[in-house]
């Protein structure tokens, strides 16, 4: 249809019914179609203003996925707790083990000074400078107690020995399992922030990005997007895409496709209710 043939200037009221029926394509008339109608001749304008707008729209889906990617960013806590919990198994492990340790050398010590008091009594013992019989069976009953607590510490100290060996072994094992733990933690915090820092700076760069598309969008319109995308998941502008809704994938009415290529106007998806871009 011919454009010089509209009238510039749209009749209003009464009138409007014929106006539509003379100038429009029968298939805008045909039934009801979400259009707000504008002066004629703003259609390359709008259409122009709406392609802007679905630039906004690429840039904000970037951003939700930098988002999304973002927040399931795995931050080692797993790693994290299995390190705690390592850490944790090994100091005890290490704590028994110097406890045991002490354990035996006191055993150790005692063992000494009982080794040394047997010997100082059986050496008085046979030395000949003691005469009287009482004193000397008194001491050789002390030699032969030093000898018998001799002989339990003796065992004590080997089991105690077993025990600590077993234990250095055992602290070792957590040792190494705890230090393979911190690596692993350290792994996979050390990744956590190198992904969180790219993706940062690329939602920094994108925001960038989208305050400079948004200057070429009119307020009012920009306005009415960010409204819809707010109730939208995030979406409030689609491309029509081979007469469906780039968005929800409706199949959108003939009239709806091209009241939104041919009238200027803004058109919304009837099913999903966001703004159509041709």
């Amino acid at each position: 249809m011919a454009l010089d043939r509209i009238p510039a200037d749209p009749p209003r009221g009464n009138k409007l019914q014929e106006y539509q029926q003379k100038y429009l394509p029968k298939s805008l008339t045909d039934g009801p179609v979400s259009v707000t109608i504008s002066a004629v001749g703003e259609n390359g304008s709008m259409n122009q203003d709406l392609t802007a707008l679905y630039a906004v729209q690429e840039v904000d889906t970037a951003l939700m996925q930098c988002a999304r990617q973002l927040r399931s960013l795995d931050n080692g806590a797993a790693e994290k707790e299995a390190f705690q919990q390592a850490e944790m198994a090994h100091r005890a492990a290490a704590h028994e083990l110097k406890e045991a340790e002490a354990t035996l050398l006191d055993a150790e010590l005692e063992l000494e000074a009982v080794e040394a008091k047997r010997k100082d009594h059986t050496s008085r013992l046979y030395s000949g400078r003691i005469a009287n019989p009482k004193e000397l069976d008194a001491l050789q009953h002390e030699v032969e107690a030093l000898g018998r607590r001799r002989s339990t510490l003796d065992e004590r100290i080997l089991l105690l020995m077993e025990n600590v060996e077993e234990l250095k072994q055992r602290e070792a094992q957590l040792r190494q399992a705890s230090e393979a733990a911190r690596q692993a933690y350290v792994a996979k915090a050390q990744a956590y922030v190198r992904s969180a820092r790219t993706l940062k700076d690329e939602i920094e760069r994108l925001q960038a990005d989208r305050a400079n598309r948004a200057k070429s969008v009119p307020t009012a319109l920009l306005r009415r997007y960010e409204t819809v995308r707010a109730t939208k998941g995030g979406v409030g502008i689609a491309r029509i895409e081979a007469g469906h809704c780039g968005a929800c994938k409706t199949v959108l009415p003939k009239n709806t496709v091209l009241a939104a290529r041919e009238s200027g106007s803004i058109v919304t998806c009837e099913s999903c209710g966001r703004l159509l871009c041709p």
